[in-house]
């Protein structure tokens, strides 16, 4: 069919308009990819700044922190960087990794304790380095089921080891949308052999968690520590966010003595934390400082260096009321029960606004002391009939799989809650019963009983850390 030149001059004008319009659509896709990729590269080297909520963002970027770093110099393994700090971001997924270990309960997987955004479909993958070599495999994500409904939560990556990779050393999570190329490895613990036997290099170990907010509690923490060494405990494990100078030094002192750990809490570098249990009362993407997180971890840091575990907070002591340690507690209480049983203290609140007015322990040494007095506090509110009131696990690491704040999660064995008047948790802190009156609260003084070593041990820590410092203020 013949074109007239009106038709022809018409179509020549669709076309070249036509041409226009995929040039400039062209040029716009092209921008925004190129936009986009300069984000995400803006984001990992540091360069973008904006809001420190990470919701919006395929990486979690360090936030701006005033705590301290990691060394710029790490060491590397087979030929990536190795961090040996916990809380490792992982590069295009909001995914943080908490530390990597071997379950003895199980030969096939490397268990990766990790904090995860629960809504994001990521897909994990582990980077294995043995003997040199890589080796990769693909992870299952298992998410806790406690997360107090916030947006972030703890969860396990099951890494399955590969074949021919018979003694793995470090591990690396990564999503193939990034690629394997630029992680940071993590060592994987507990992959010496154990030995086949019931003892271990401590019998009692506290994981308490978290320290934060600039804590400055130094009279209740050097007490609390002291009373359990006089109860047996051999190790006290600290995940410390932030603290005061005045506790640094006594947690350095302590640390130069081999009873506590501090282990490297920075998870407010990479996520908005809540400071308590309830989104919609204390706004944030995570659960206290990543409490959870930090809990499991230590179950599984210590779980072959420790014959128990206790799961305590720094204003918290299980206190025995017939025997004086709790070695003999729980000899007690596994002869009676069994040794693969959970022990479950209920909690007892003493408010720390009620003092005792004898002025007995109200000592001229610890005037100056910031921090609560454990000694003044020896009224408890009773207990509520009826519900199930809080409370805090002594237990056998190796029979547990998942922890809680207040216990533990897919436990497959008996776990029973502890008598009242055989021992409980003593809890002082801010009062949790306001329809009691004072005349209401029971006197309970057990803690005194210790109180003649107590003081003595205190007094010694105070002026080898800050007694000093203080009386020159």
């Amino acid at each position: 069919m013949m074109l007239d030149k009106g038709s022809t001059s018409l179509y020549k004008r669709k076309y070249l308009l036509w041409s226009i319009c995929f040039i400039i659509i062209t040029l716009i896709i092209f921008l925004a990819y190129r936009n986009n990729n300069m984000e995400f590269y803006m984001l990992n080297t540091g360069e973008l700044q904006g809001n420190n909520n990470t919701k919006g963002n395929d990486d979690i970027a360090p936030m701006k922190t005033n705590q301290a770093t990691e060394s710029p110099n790490p060491p590397e393994v087979c030929g990536a960087p190795a961090k040996i700090d916990p809380l490792v971001p992982v590069r295009g997924m909001k995914t943080i990794v908490v530390a990597a270990y071997l379950d003895k309960r199980d030969s096939e997987h490397v268990r990766v304790i990790s904090i995860v955004y629960r809504s994001e479909m990521a897909d994990h993958h582990c980077l294995f380095c043995c003997g040199g070599r890589k080796f990769t495999s693909r992870a299952q994500c298992h998410i806790h089921r406690d997360h107090f409904g916030f947006v972030y939560g703890t969860a396990d990556l099951f890494c399955k080891i590969p074949q021919g990779c018979s003694l793995p050393t470090h591990l690396a999570v990564y999503t193939p949308l990034r690629g394997d190329q630029d992680v940071s490895f993590l060592p994987i613990h507990n992959s010496q052999p154990q030995p086949q036997t019931n003892t271990f290099p401590y019998n009692f170990t506290v994981c308490i968690s978290t320290m934060f907010g600039n804590f400055n509690n130094v009279l209740q923490l050097v007490q609390t520590i002291e009373m359990y060494k006089l109860l047996g405990v051999q190790k006290v494990a600290i995940y410390k966010n932030s603290c005061s100078p005045e506790i640094q030094s006594v947690l350095d002192f302590y640390h130069s003595t081999g009873l506590v750990d501090i282990i490297p809490w920075l998870i407010t570098s990479y996520i908005k934390v809540s400071g308590g249990w309830h989104p919609s009362e204390f706004p944030g993407d995570l659960h206290y400082y990543g409490q959870l997180a930090a809990l499991n971890d230590c179950v599984y840091r210590y779980m072959y260096k420790t014959k128990y575990v206790a799961l305590n907070d720094i204003d918290e002591i299980i206190l025995p009321l017939k025997h004086r340690t709790w070695n003999e507690m729980m000899e007690n209480l596994t002869q009676e029960n069994g040794p693969d049983t959970g022990f479950e203290f209920e909690n007892h609140v003493f408010p720390k606004n009620i003092k005792e007015k004898s002025g007995r322990f109200l000592l001229q040494e610890w005037k100056d002391i910031p921090g609560v007095n454990v000694l003044e506090h020896i009224y408890r509110e009773p207990n509520a009939a009826g519900i199930l009131n809080p409370i805090k696990i002594i237990v056998n690491p190796r029979l547990v799989q998942e922890v809680t704040v207040h216990g533990l999660l897919n436990f497959k064995y008996h776990s029973i809650r502890v008598q009242q008047n055989f021992a409980r948790m003593y809890h002082i802190r801010r009062p949790q019963r306001h329809d009691l009156h004072q005349s209401d609260l029971i006197r309970d003084d057990h803690l005194w009983s210790y109180s003649e070593k107590l003081v003595p041990a205190v007094n010694e820590v105070l002026k080898k850390t800050i007694l000093g410092r203080v009386k020159a203020t």
